[in-house]
């Protein structure tokens, strides 16, 4: 075991998610409300500049840009680990 799994292990027996998968949380949810809005000039910068990145969340914590349980998922993600 290496010593940063250790502490892994400990945040999630503690309820709390590791680094990454806190900044991945905080993009879901500011991506899904940038999604959500119904301004086109934010729309229209969203899909040029961030639009991938925010595919590329959406695969890998397996749900869909219209999902209301989006940060659910990165908490199911992070306990798979420990499984």
């Amino acid at each position: 075991m290496h010593m940063w799994e250790s502490v892994k292990e400990i945040q999630y027996y503690c309820g709390r998610l590791d680094f990454r998968h806190v900044i991945d949380k905080r993009m879901v949810h500011f991506f899904g409300n940038i999604h959500k809005t119904n301004n086109a000039i934010v729309q229209r910068c969203f899909n040029i500049k961030t639009g991938d990145k925010f595919k590329r969340l959406c695969n890998e914590y397996g749900f869909n840009i219209y999902d209301n349980l989006l940060s659910r998922s990165v908490y199911d993600k992070f306990r798979i680990q420990f499984q």
